[in-house]
């Protein structure tokens, strides 16, 4: 198997466009520092401060450590060098002058993009540094023989955002906030749900630097295989699937295992691409289909999310917890 980066030698066609895409990757963002994230750990120093000498913490899920001295410290989303600095202000407005303060990050998980598809090297591949599409499909060893031109980038964007914005409008707005921007945005408090975003390849290739999105954690690059279809969300196998014959909408979602329990059954999205490279955006409900409606046909580079229903997570988390609790409460033998 080719190490994470290697481009394998493909098609003519393919190799040329390997080759470009390998050229964009010079055009990175100076900014390197990532934000911290829930499962991250740091080790934070203060030089004559015995309480924070190589002081260790794991940032939880809620994104706020707790520190000798200061206390209950936001962590989650800024860089170790914001970190720095507002450890150095708290201390020096109480306890010292000009502290000197250190904060090295041990380990970084949250910061993880997945790459899938017609891809060398597929998987999940954690940031070390802001890094573009075409830096993402470099680090999956390239394009297959079999690739489309066409990809999508998959991302958890707040419901909200959704509502106010077009599709493109709210992937391309959240990435150029995220690069430019010298601190990370706040924690998002709302359910997020997934967008998508097509790519044309050779359209980036030949000068739409534009289209060479920087990535946030949590993204997931789908490269389709030429006749082919995408399928996430909450199903039980997500991924891609060749269109090897006429298949509808539902049985789609079949071919992937059916839906999970807390799937929305009213919102089964249907992205379709077009000749002005936005997405149709068309949204169906299985409860009609099962009630006699007929399900479209599914289309070559098709990318279909089934969504979550919010009751029905909450529903099954108590579920889940009470039968925890009472397992956990019966006597041992």
């Amino acid at each position: 198997m080719p190490a994470a980066g290697q481009v394998v030698p493909a098609g003519r066609g393919t190799a040329a466009l390997n080759q470009r895409l390998l050229s964009q990757m010079a055009q990175q963002t100076t900014d390197t520092d990532l934000p911290l994230g829930p499962g991250d750990t740091v080790e934070i120093s203060v030089l004559e401060v015995e309480e924070l000498s190589k002081f260790r913490a794991r940032i939880p899920l809620r994104g706020t450590i707790t520190l000798p001295l200061i206390g209950p410290l936001l962590a989650a989303n800024r860089t170790a060098i914001e970190l720095e600095e507002d450890i150095r202000q708290r201390l020096g407005q109480k306890y010292m002058h000009e502290p000197q303060v250190s904060v090295f990050i041990e380990e970084q998980k949250s910061q993880r993009i997945s790459v899938v598809g017609a891809v060398n090297v597929g998987g999940v591949f954690t940031l070390s540094s802001r890094l573009r599409l075409a830096d993402a499909l470099a680090l999956a060893g390239g394009l297959t023989t079999d690739a489309d031109r066409v990809v999508y980038v998959i991302r958890h964007v707040p419901a909200e955002a959704l509502a106010q914005a077009s599709l493109q409008d709210e992937v391309q707005n959240v990435s150029t906030r995220v690069a430019d921007a010298s601190t990370a945005p706040p924690l998002r408090t709302t359910q997020p749900h997934e967008a998508m975003v097509a790519i044309d390849l050779e359209a980036l290739t030949a000068g739409q630097a534009e289209l060479n999105l920087p990535l946030l954690s949590g993204d997931v690059i789908h490269v389709p295989w030429a006749g082919s279809y995408y399928i996430g969300g909450q199903v039980e196998r997500p991924g891609s699937f060749l269109l090897k014959s006429r298949i509808t909408l539902d049985q789609a979602i079949v071919a992937a295992g059916g839906v999970k329990n807390i799937a929305d059954w009213d919102d089964i999205r249907l992205y379709r691409p077009t000749d002005n490279g936005e997405p149709e955006v068309l949204q169906f409900s299985l409860n009609e289909f099962q009630n006699g409606k007929l399900a479209p046909e599914i289309r070559k580079n098709d990318v279909i999310v089934v969504g979550t229903s919010h009751g029905k997570e909450i529903l099954y988390g108590l579920r889940d917890f009470f039968r925890f609790s009472w397992g956990a409460s019966l006597p041992l033998p």
